[in-house]
């Protein structure tokens, strides 16, 4: 189907009517890539307990951002330790279209998902390893990104018969991410430079619960208990600077713990990565230094 066609298609699905204003085709931009963890169902509700007001917004563990496209605030700084995903970011907000037709050029088959696993990311270029990186995650199993000590992608297949990609929502990403500064490294490198004025939204990988729940492995290395003791650090430093903070983390004695005296609300949300149905739905923290 030719590309203007799909995008008119999807198009169609977005438009917005606005009461007295003429209709308006409004594409809001979604996360263009599954994660563990993802916080797109809860991104609206836990938007509501942000602070009202803030100069920049930081997300040092962007993971897929449903938290920062759901929103869209017109400063922000994201960053991750995971250079494969800050380089996709980068090539979708730089050359979405060149990304789409490379994506166009993948079929979701078993053989064609084991030849681009083998391939080595480093050996493409920007815009062939932003390709691989939505493909793989789109049709690899439960969308989970997970790499080996080598930092090499080793999912199995998913075998879902489903788009892995839309044209209209890669545009409407180009697009927000056009105002958006992006860092790769560690959660401290990620909000260097922050103050008083602005917010950081924390989401690092969960302190283990155990089973299909504890996916720490999102580079070569893992986020582990000292990574833990650090970010409980670094945020009662932040406090102390009167720097405004939340963070989603595991329902644990130890994260309750780390966050002693702190708002801690414990909230429902669900994990669609748990192979047991019954394991999905979980309560996690939401923890608020506000």
């Amino acid at each position: 189907m030719p590309k203007i066609t799909k995008m008119i298609l999807e198009s169609l699905q977005t438009i917005s009517i606005i009461g007295g204003m003429d209709a308006e085709c409004m594409i809001v931009a979604k996360p263009f890539v599954k994660w563990a963890g993802g916080k797109q169902a809860l991104a609206k509700s836990l938007i509501v307990k942000f602070p009202n007001e803030f100069e920049t917004y930081y997300e040092p563990f962007v993971g897929g951002g449903a938290v920062f496209f759901a929103l869209n605030h017109v400063s922000s700084i994201i960053s991750d330790e995971n250079r494969w995903l800050i380089d996709t970011y980068t090539a979708v907000r730089d050359c979405w279209d060149e990304v789409s037709e490379r994506l166009d050029g993948m079929i979701n088959t078993k053989a064609e998902f084991l030849r681009v696993r083998s391939t080595n990311p480093w050996s493409l270029d920007l815009v062939g390893r932003a390709a691989q990186f939505i493909y793989l995650n789109k049709t690899c199993f439960r969308g989970l990104f997970r790499v080996n000590r080598k930092g090499r992608f080793n999912v199995p297949y998913g075998n879902y018969n489903r788009r892995y990609y839309s044209y209209s929502n890669l545009q409407a990403v180009s697009d927000v991410l056009q105002k958006t500064e992006f860092r790769c490294g560690d959660f401290e490198f990620g909000i260097d430079g922050i103050n008083e004025d602005d917010f950081v939204y924390f989401d690092p990988p969960y302190y283990k619960l155990g089973g299909y729940s504890d996916f720490n492995r999102y580079t070569s290395r893992q986020f582990i208990e000292k990574d833990h003791f650090r970010l409980a650090a670094l945020c009662r430093e932040l406090d102390n600077r009167g720097v405004k903070w939340a963070m989603s983390n595991s329902n644990t004695k130890f994260i309750k713990s780390l966050y002693a005296g702190f708002h801690i609300h414990t909230i429902s949300s669900r994990r669609e990565i748990n192979l047991n149905s019954n394991d999905r739905n979980i309560k996690e923290l939401l923890i608020l230094n506000y």
